[in-house]
């Protein structure tokens, strides 16, 4: 008999091994009320006060081979590819 496990409002994330300063330490899946998000989680430290903190970013999943930087390109307004002019 098998367990049915319920991964509505959970999600995981995993060390990142990155040579960029930049990208996220963790990275991983959220499911919030039935939708699947990315997440990704930077490790920090306040510049005010020096305490450590985690900085968190959720977004919807980009469609595979799309970067970060056309994402915002992807909601059909982007510009498509030139045609040849007939004249």
């Amino acid at each position: 008999m098998s367990k049915t496990y319920d991964n509505t409002n959970r999600g995981s994330a995993f060390i990142e091994d990155s040579v960029n300063p930049k990208a996220p330490k963790f990275k991983g899946k959220l499911d919030v009320e039935g939708k699947l998000y990315q997440i990704s989680i930077w490790e920090k430290t306040s510049s005010k006060d020096g305490k450590q903190f985690l900085s968190i970013k959720l977004e919807l999943p980009r469609p595979k081979g799309l970067s970060t930087h056309n994402q915002s390109k992807a909601n059909g307004y982007a510009p498509q590819r030139e045609e040849e002019i007939p004249f």
